[in-house]
This record gives C-alpha cells, structure tokens and sequence, in this order.
C-alpha cells in the first residue's frame, strides 16, 4: 500500500495489523503485508480501519512473490 498522497500515514494497533496478514513493512509511506484473501478483500478490510475521507488516497498493489514461512 502506498500512501503518499494521505494526509496523514495511518495509525493501526498490532491486532488490526495482525487480522490482514503477515506484514514486512506497516510504518513510512509504502507498507508490504502478505495475506491469503484476494486483493479487493484485503482493501475492503484494511479500508475499515482507515478514515473514509482518505480511502481514494490509498493506492494498493498487488505483487505475488514467492511466500515461504520459516
């Protein structure tokens, strides 16, 4: 997800964090989390803790990359 264009970078505790995904990156302008939900469900949950005055803001992306857990 990248938030350059957002007001403000979002602020989400470690449980919300947490029920999207795996994430490498969730501070700065451009986060990275590894989920199993498809891409426009992951943006509808991850939406639902972001101020809708910013959700147009938000661009995400998809990239899929090799996932292996350790």
């Amino acid at each position: 997800m990248n938030f350059e264009k957002c007001s403000q970078i979002p602020c989400l505790t470690s449980e919300e964090l947490k029920s999207l995904g795996k994430w490498y990156v969730s501070t700065g302008k451009e986060w990275i989390c590894h989920s199993d939900d498809e891409l426009e469900e992951f943006k509808n949950l991850f939406l639902n803790f972001i101020n809708p005055e910013e959700w147009d803001t938000i661009s995400f992306d998809s990239d899929f990359m090799p996932f292996q857990q350790s």
